[in-house]
């Protein structure tokens, strides 16, 4: 039964995120702490398949800018680096699935208010390199760094739906990379050679997707992930408080 409802829910996410740059980590992380699994089991699970899929993205559309790229790099991922070695220690002391279920919430509500995006515009462009402090951060400690990567994105691509997807497959590949290279070297978890079958599943459901995103009205669309992630949000918060 374990191994259906992983198959289920990965098969789904690949082709959330194969569509909106998002999905895996920001769905998959409350979705795996929620029916048992712990926070460096989740991040071994999933992080392949994000990895491989955000791959896909980022050479299947290159009209990324390439100055914001090193802006991100030099600036998100040192402090993705040093929360992730932090939460992996803290593992057993403090409940991650609070921490997580509270940053989706806020990434929710932010993402679904347009009026509070706008008056935001102005000092996330113009305190950049400490937002993306900020999301790096975010993203090593709960592993829900995505939506608010998915604001930034949508702010400096001024709302450009190709720029934005490619800008926030970009910083998913390079996180993702970092944080299972971390995990390699100081993780407390055996990796499972069997979950690196999920890998097919961008291989198979990525291209076929792509209809999807050139069809579907993607502003509606991101206001039912946010709502469904502002929902899930809260589940996990009202489970891990009891």
């Amino acid at each position: 039964m374990e191994a259906i409802t992983e198959f289920i829910i990965i098969a789904l996410l690949v082709v959330f995120q194969s569509v909106f740059g998002v999905g895996l980590l920001l769905f998959g992380t409350p979705a795996f702490l929620l029916i048992g699994y712990d926070f460096e089991s989740t991040l071994v699970l999933l992080l392949p398949v994000s990895i491989v899929t955000s791959f896909l993205q980022t050479i299947y559309q290159k009209n990324f800018i390439k100055h914001v790229t090193y802006e991100f790099n030099l600036f998100c991922l040192p402090f993705l680096f040093l929360f992730l070695v932090i939460a992996i220690n803290l593992v057993g002391i403090l409940d991650i699935r609070i921490f997580v279920s509270i940053f989706l919430i806020i990434s929710s509500i932010f993402a679904l208010n347009k009026s509070k995006i706008i008056r935001l515009e102005k000092h996330v462009l113009n305190y950049r390199k400490i937002y993306l402090i900020f999301i790096g951060s975010i993203h090593g400690f709960t592993n829900m760094g995505g939506g608010f990567l998915s604001l930034f994105s949508r702010l400096i691509n001024s709302e450009d739906k190709l720029l934005t997807r490619g800008y926030i497959s970009y910083g998913y590949f390079v996180m993702g990379v970092t944080q299972y290279a971390t995990i390699l070297f100081i993780g407390l978890n055996d990796i499972d050679v069997r979950q690196f079958y999920y890998l097919f599943f961008p291989f198979v459901l990525f291209f076929p997707s792509q209809k999807i995103f050139h069809r579907i009205d993607n502003q509606l669309f991101m206001k039912i992930i946010n709502c469904i992630a502002l929902v899930f949000g809260i589940i996990v918060l009202i489970t891990s408080l009891k």
